[in-house]
């Protein structure tokens, strides 16, 4: 196989790859306005940023009272457990392939730990609450209840009683000073990452980018293939819809075309196409750059990027 040249615009123009970079200084920096040390959750939070598992917003805050989508969630999960073999396709009636946590659902029914709605949908956009997540909790873990002095005086959900204790018992989450647990209430971005952070392993990140998987990239070409079809798709219909200018637009349709004409032919000089797409970055605001930047990262799986980057630069410290 071509040994490619460490060139730092690759096939996706240095934007897909020096913008791991950029989120890494600028997003996934524990550093946020609204969060120290003295944080409750503070400890849990820097184990998911520090392992790219959970990012910031562009004005540096965290917002760690903000709630958690059931798209965003299932993502946050899969990452922690290293979860990477999807089913085919999804049942859920408002799960489109075109939708950017398409392929999570898909990873988040093959692993077992989640359930639709009678009327068959995902409802991908509901707030979570705090009882659902003790059950993703319990069903991925299989807690077994222990001993405890205080369980929640508060209403649970028939349905949740069970989960919830599981996880107060195994003192994944906690009643507060008045025995209440609000069980009903939406979590936090905060609480989310304080009870999964529990889970997630030191070497997490090394066994989740060096265990090979079709679906998350690899070192054949085949699976390089696919993860640039998977991330092609992305930009379409994903990035672009969500872009204000023109310019930008203009770019990621001329990453596009390359990317697509590296597909068709393995001897297309991509390199250079991708030179002169960076050129017209450079042009850009650093306000379109940094969106740009963040849609990119917000619709694209932080291991198919690095896929990517591991076989055409496996030597490069990008």
């Amino acid at each position: 196989m071509k040994r490619f040249n460490l060139i730092i615009s690759f096939i996706l123009l240095t934007l897909l790859l020096t913008q791991n970079v950029f989120a890494t200084e600028n997003i996934n920096d524990v550093s946020f306005t609204d969060l120290d040390e003295n944080y409750w959750a503070f400890e849990g939070i820097e184990k998911l940023v520090s392992s790219d598992i959970i990012v910031g917003y562009p004005d540096g805050s965290f917002k760690p009272e903000g709630n958690i989508t059931r798209a965003e969630l299932v993502k946050i999960v899969n990452k922690v457990y290293s979860f990477t073999q999807k089913q085919d396709t999804t049942s859920f009636a408002d799960i489109k392939l075109e939708d950017w946590y398409y392929e999570e659902v898909l990873i988040a029914q093959a692993a077992g730990y989640i359930n639709g709605y009678p009327d068959g949908t995902f409802k991908p956009n509901e707030l979570v609450t705090r009882e659902e997540l003790c059950k993703i909790i319990d069903v991925i873990n299989n807690l077994v209840l222990l001993p405890v002095d205080k369980l929640p005086s508060d209403e649970i959900s028939p349905w949740a009683v069970e989960y919830v204790n599981k996880v107060i018992s195994n003192r994944l989450m906690l009643v507060d000073e008045n025995g209440n647990f609000r069980a009903t209430e939406k979590a936090t971005r905060a609480e989310a990452c304080d009870a999964l952070a529990k889970f997630l392993l030191d070497e997490n990140e090394e066994q989740s980018d060096s265990t090979p998987n079709s679906g998350n990239g690899g070192s054949t070409e085949e699976a390089v293939d696919e993860t640039l079809s998977k991330v092609t798709r992305r930009l379409e219909v994903g990035v672009i819809p969500n872009l204000s200018s023109e310019d930008q637009i203009e770019i990621v349709n001329d990453i596009i075309e390359n990317i697509k004409a590296y597909e068709a032919d393995k001897t297309h000089d991509y390199e250079s196409a991708a030179k002169e797409v960076y050129k017209k970055y450079n042009q850009l605001s650093e306000a379109e750059k940094i969106e740009l930047q963040l849609e990119i990262s917000d619709q694209n799986d932080l291991r198919d990027l690095r896929s990517l980057k591991d076989f055409f630069f496996p030597d490069a410290d990008i």
